[in-house]
């Protein structure tokens, strides 16, 4: 049988919604492959005792449950070597500042709470491109990192990331200096 226009139009179709489907799976925003997660997804919650939010932030407590772990982590982030995605730091960092809100350690009043609220939202880190929602969040966690007093030698860090011209460099810097100073290592999550 020869195909026919319309055999050759669904083929295409075919073709292109299935190239379309990788691409989607490949800029995916999951956590941990746990399907509908991510801060943008309806299924997300964060906050609530169920949903895909909840679920990444328990396997997210049990992965960084040592402290070894959490050197690791921060370390890591100090010396960018992207292995880690930067979605599930994300979520750490969320994590951190939960519980930053009850012990205070996320800077208090006008501190990373508020950064976290911006982030459930899901709007300003998670709408445009990754850069820019890059240098919001970097811009974001600096102009706060003084309520957590830091070390002088963690604020010349800090000031210098402004300047780095790699973005996931500097959110991954920052977001290792944000947690190594609301001692991440020593409290965990």
């Amino acid at each position: 049988r020869t195909m026919t226009k319309w055999d050759c139009r669904l083929a295409v179709f075919l073709a292109i919604v299935g190239f379309t489907s990788a691409l989607s799976s490949m800029h995916s925003k999951e956590i941990y492959g746990v399907p509908k997660s991510g801060w943008t997804s309806p299924e997300w919650r964060w906050g609530y005792g169920v949903g895909t939010g909840h679920d990444c932030a328990m396997i997210c407590r049990q992965m960084y449950l040592t402290r070894e772990s959490r050197e690791n982590l921060v370390a890591e982030l100090l010396e960018p070597k992207k292995k880690t995605s930067f979605e599930e730091v994300k979520l750490v960092l969320g994590l951190a500042w939960q519980n930053g809100r009850w012990d205070g350690s996320d800077g208090g009043p006008g501190g990373y709470g508020e950064v976290l609220t911006l982030m459930a939202e899901a709007q300003r880190y998670e709408n445009g491109s990754e850069e820019s929602c890059s240098q919001l969040l970097v811009q974001d966690m600096n102009d706060r990192f003084h309520l957590l007093n830091p070390t002088t030698e963690q604020l010349e860090i800090m000031k210098s990331i402004l300047s780095d011209g790699d973005h996931d460099s500097a959110r991954r810097r920052c977001a290792g200096l944000v947690l190594s100073a609301m001692e991440f290592i020593e409290n965990g999550l």
